[in-house]
């Protein structure tokens, strides 16, 4: 099992439209999104938690993803708007 967790920090702190619509090509894609939280301290950092069977569905689905245009346009207009993010790939430890 393998868990990924990104964290975005936004120029404003409401996205919630294009949340929407990168959970739904998400879907289309097989991903699955174990969640998604906003810091409660400072609502324009957001965490989001994606789950893969392995290594190898995660190389796959991103590859997917990458080659979908939907995904493509929607990340530009994220990327105007963010301010920061980061990636983390995650394996359970016990």
């Amino acid at each position: 099992m393998l868990y990924r967790m990104k964290t975005d920090t936004d120029k404003i702190s409401k996205v919630d439209e294009l949340r929407e619509k990168f959970q739904r090509i998400y879907e289309d894609h097989g991903v699955d999104l174990v969640g998604a939280w906003e810091d409660k301290d400072n609502p324009s950092v957001s965490y989001y938690v994606t789950k893969y069977k392995d290594e190898n569905d995660y190389k796959e689905k991103v590859a997917k993803l990458q080659k979908d245009e939907r995904y493509a346009e929607l990340t530009s207009q994220l990327n105007e708007i963010r301010t920061e993010n980061s990636s983390t790939r995650l394996i359970p430890k016990w």
